[in-house]
């Protein structure tokens, strides 16, 4: 296992994780209440729950460089195809699996959902390729 590479590339999945995660939650946001008619006012006590949020993404975007140093042999494809492939895993197992339960134990609206489900794939695809690309062990 490559630490410093793996190291970088947590770093960059951590970075991109807030960005991304920023950039598409608030499109995703905006497209349900342009398009949809959907609320889109903040609960009260947010910016607390924004400043834990912020360590949960550094935490995970580590974890899913890990997760991938350890499991990249195994993914189909070479290079960046290989993050796709991760991409699609990480998509499945967190943001579809997010998808149901919020659905089945919630009222969200389902619109909303698969507007987080479309956005959720953009993001972890992107994910996947930095870290494939920034890892590189084994391509």
């Amino acid at each position: 296992m490559n630490v410093k590479r793996l190291v970088i590339a947590g770093v960059a999945a951590s970075v991109f994780f807030l960005v991304l995660d920023a950039a598409l939650g608030m499109a995703g946001g905006l497209i349900g209440a342009r398009v949809f008619g959907l609320p889109f006012e903040q609960p009260p006590g947010m910016e607390g729950k924004m400043m834990i949020s912020l360590i949960f993404e550094l935490i995970n975007g580590f974890m899913l460089a890990v997760i991938y140093a350890v499991i990249h042999r195994s993914l189909p494809g070479r290079g960046w195809r290989k993050g796709l492939s991760y991409g699609l895993i990480v998509w499945g197992l967190r943001v579809v699996m997010w998808a149901f339960s919020t659905y089945m134990m919630t009222d969200m609206a389902p619109v909303l959902i698969a507007i987080t489900v479309m956005t959720g794939l953009v993001e972890v695809l992107i994910l996947g390729v930095v870290i494939a690309a920034i890892y590189k062990e084994g391509v």
